[in-house]
């Protein structure tokens, strides 16, 4: 039987913690589990503080994981292995902290357990940047390159000519390499008005050298709303570095269209969208209202419920979302419940599969804050999609980086679902 997660600093008590004592409750006896020892008041107030936000941590993810199974005599050693490194610092820097958090994470091994900063205010400037001007997915494993999702209006990237799906697979005439994937984007910003060289790869064409002047780049900008062909279906881009007020703006697209033609069908392109910032809950509402789901954790499964919004026709037109093998988290969550729901078709290659509702919590002395996957999403039909993705119908055999914006395979399937045939204008 696992051992009950006990915060036992002397006089302290705080939120999630059990009452301190001195020695071995009834209960632990009879249980044969030791009791975590009590600290020594000679212990420096810093380390003292460090001790509790690990504790705090160790308890929110035994109350919180999603799968307690994982809490075994592997997750027992690496809290005494935890606790003891930082008790051997001097709490001057937070280092001890993080490696003994990073040790929990390295038992449950789930990729979206992650340590955050404390919260910071909003900072204009952090969307700036001197660089290049491009959103990238990093080489993987096999993928010896920097993969282009994303290039910023007016970057020096546009003004190369570099685009979505090309890949930068040299920079200074060294290869790109997974081994040296972290040192990267150093490499591509730099002081603006200085030169880099990167080699570019286009599907289906010849790799060609391009060199950039780096300049400031503003990650900020609008989504991408148009017309596809000469038809009444549109298209939506979210520009991914921008989600937090995603369905605002969508709302402000569709009604800005609509003036000039009445929505027919609308194709949501989601290909390059991963992370927590996508808004599930407000995004669903422009499109589905009642019982879309369900949402299972450890403790019991409940109905996700909405109050949706209508805006200009909304929760009527007829949709398509395209997503690939890079779409992650709520992103996914969002088209597999509209896939499961029958109000969407979902086209392209099946996601990543990091689907899991995921809880903050602020630890107490430094209010740095641990994401923790709390249970899983679940379909009106029962679909699971934690550790699979999302299966589109119809699925395609070409990933993100196999085709150019010129010859878009994904796009062209979800006009042909809408009864267009010729093959889409960029």
């Amino acid at each position: 039987m696992r051992q009950e997660a006990r915060l036992l600093i002397c006089g302290v008590v705080f939120a999630l913690a059990l009452s301190a004592c001195t020695g071995a409750t009834v209960r632990e006896r009879l249980m044969g589990v030791a009791p975590t020892p009590t600290l020594d008041l000679s212990v420096p107030a810093p380390v003292l503080a460090q001790v509790r936000d690990f504790d705090f941590a160790t308890k929110s993810l035994r109350d919180l994981y999603l799968d307690e199974s994982q809490f075994n005599q592997d997750w027992e050693r690496a809290v005494q292995a935890g606790r003891q490194r930082i008790l051997q610092g001097d709490g001057r820097t937070i280092e001890p902290l993080v490696e003994a958090i990073q040790g929990l994470f390295d038992v449950l091994e789930h990729e979206r357990l992650a340590l955050l900063p404390p919260p910071q205010p909003p900072d204009p400037a952090a969307s700036r940047y001197s660089g290049i001007g491009v959103l990238v997915d990093l080489p993987r494993e096999g993928k010896d390159r920097i993969l282009v999702l994303h290039v910023y209006p007016d970057s020096p990237a546009e003004k190369a000519g570099i685009r979505p799906h090309d890949a930068i697979i040299a920079i200074e005439g060294e290869p790109v390499t997974f081994e040296e994937r972290d040192q990267l984007i150093p490499r591509l910003r730099g002081e603006s008005g200085s030169k880099v060289t990167v080699t570019v790869r286009t599907p289906g064409q010849s790799p060609r050298e391009v060199t950039l002047t780096r300049q400031p780049v503003d990650t900020r900008g609008p989504l991408v709303a148009r017309w596809l062909l000469n038809t009444n279906i549109a298209y939506i881009a979210p520009n991914p570095s921008v989600l937090s007020t995603l369905p605002d703006d969508i709302a402000q697209a569709l009604r800005k269209l609509n003036e000039e033609i009445e929505i027919g069908g609308l194709v949501l392109d989601l290909r390059v969208i991963r992370g927590d910032e996508f808004p599930l809950e407000p995004m669903l509402t422009l499109f589905v209202n009642g019982r879309v789901g369900k949402i299972k954790t450890r403790q019991r499964t409940s109905d996700l419920t909405l109050r949706g919004r209508a805006i200009v026709g909304s929760q009527e037109i007829p949709m398509v979302i395209l997503v690939s093998e890079l779409t992650a988290g709520p992103a996914e969550v969002f088209a597999g419940l509209l896939q499961d729901a029958g109000r969407a078709r979902v086209v392209g290659v099946t996601t990543q599969g990091l689907t899991e509702q995921v809880e903050t919590v602020t630890l107490p002395a430094s209010r740095a804050r641990l994401a923790i996957p709390v249970g899983e999403y679940l379909g009106l039909k029962g679909s699971a999609w934690r550790g699979k993705g999302v299966t589109p119908n119809p699925m395609s055999d070409r990933a993100w980086e196999d085709f150019s914006e010129e010859d878009d395979p994904h796009l062209r399937t979800a006009l042909r679902l809408f009864g267009v045939e010729e093959p889409p204008s960029r």
